[in-house]
């Protein structure tokens, strides 16, 4: 067995072996030996249960829609928010961050696809319901807006 260090818990564990924690000062034992420290220990460890819980969204929380660039601005808002009254854990929120900027390229690449098959209908005499583009416009026909 080796010497006890000076300032060295003086709890003897069960196999013989000395606690190798420092003891407290005022006291010839660690925090987690000492008997005076008993109501602190337990506190503790019921604190320490909790602090590394992550903080999430009740599994009732409804979904948000998610199906425009407006709706994952408005959810990005929402997060930010829960983030800053401590309702959602930061580490959550960086992952709905990265989700929502994912999400958003694609939305955009979608929107993009959308407007190249329109315009490429339109070069080809093709007309596309509900398509923002005006025909005439494009193609110089007689009527058109162009100078």
């Amino acid at each position: 067995m080796r010497a006890v260090q000076a300032g060295q818990c003086k709890r003897v564990k069960a196999n013989g072996s000395r606690c190798k924690a420092n003891a407290l000062s005022a006291s010839e034992y660690c925090f987690f030996h000492d008997p005076s420290r008993a109501v602190e220990r337990k506190a503790a460890q019921r604190a320490g249960g909790s602090v590394g819980k992550t903080a999430v969204l009740p599994p009732d929380t409804p979904d948000a829609p998610l199906g425009s660039v407006a709706d994952v601005v408005t959810l990005l808002g929402q997060t930010i928010n829960q983030v800053r009254r401590g309702e959602i854990d930061a580490r959550v929120a960086n992952a709905v961050g990265y989700l929502a900027a994912t999400l958003l390229r694609g939305l955009e690449q979608g929107d993009i696809e959308r407007r190249l098959a329109e315009l490429e209908a339109i070069l080809k005499g093709q007309c596309v319901p509900d398509s923002p583009f005006d025909a005439d416009l494009i193609s110089g026909r007689p009527g058109s807006r162009l100078p």
